[in-house]
């Protein structure tokens, strides 16, 4: 190693805004296809009829705008 520690914390916002909440998966069960979201929500990570599924809509409810 070239003898720095490595970081677990996260970079510092440059611009001083807080970063916006970012749902990720906290538990995911394949047999199941569920998964349960860091925010508290629970659905299917299963494929419908349109080619998306209730995570992929989650997700899609809480994106934010890319810089």
């Amino acid at each position: 190693m070239n003898g720095r520690p490595l970081s677990l914390t996260r970079p510092s916002v440059r611009n001083g805004e807080p970063e916006p909440f970012r749902h990720v998966i906290d538990v995911y069960r394949h047999r199941d296809q569920t998964i349960t979201c860091v925010c508290g929500w629970h659905g299917s990570c299963a494929a419908t009829a349109t080619g998306g599924s209730d995570w992929t809509t989650h997700l899609n409810q809480f994106r934010t705008k890319r810089k």
